[in-house]
């Protein structure tokens, strides 16, 4: 049986796939709801621009900057490149404690329900910074909780 080469099937694909096309739906939806549900607010609430978040809403996105802080500082422990050997366990467990964290404390975002206008605003502008190749995505998890959050929120501005 010969062993000839064959040409990549996948030449010329675009660089979109099936979990890339997931993400970006989903973050789709998630900016729709939150501009359907900004638009059905209270006509009595004063423009965003004028109304600071909530403090549990600026409490959850300094939690998150500082643990996302400390997982960018902690990165280079576990880099085989940088370390010029294998990380150790202790390394590796310290970077996936650190992860897990971070990711916890972007979950705590997305499940709170932002209520006013200017919560609203700042939940989206901060996890607007996570629909870009530098920042990473929103994982299916962190965009349930999203979802489910703006949800949440409706139903008490309605009630």
């Amino acid at each position: 049986m010969p062993n000839t080469t064959v040409r990549a099937a996948a030449e010329g694909m675009p660089d979109v796939n099936r979990r890339r096309l997931l993400n970006l739906a989903g973050a789709g939806l998630a900016l729709a709801a939150t501009v359907a549900s900004a638009r059905q607010a209270p006509a009595a609430t004063a423009p965003a621009g004028k109304e600071k978040a909530s403090p549990a809403l600026r409490a959850l996105i300094k939690d998150h900057k500082a643990k996302w802080a400390y997982w960018d500082s902690v990165c280079t422990c576990c880099d085989q490149m940088k370390l010029g050997r294998e990380p150790t366990e202790a390394e590796e467990t310290k970077w996936h404690d650190a992860s897990d964290g971070e990711h916890d404390a972007l979950k705590a975002i997305c499940r709170y329900p932002a209520r006013t206008v200017a919560d609203q605003v700042a939940k989206g502008r901060y996890l607007r910074k996570f629909n870009h190749w530098r920042m990473g995505e929103l994982q299916p998890k962190q965009i349930d909780a999203l979802l489910l959050s703006m949800a949440h929120a409706r139903k008490a501005v309605q009630s």
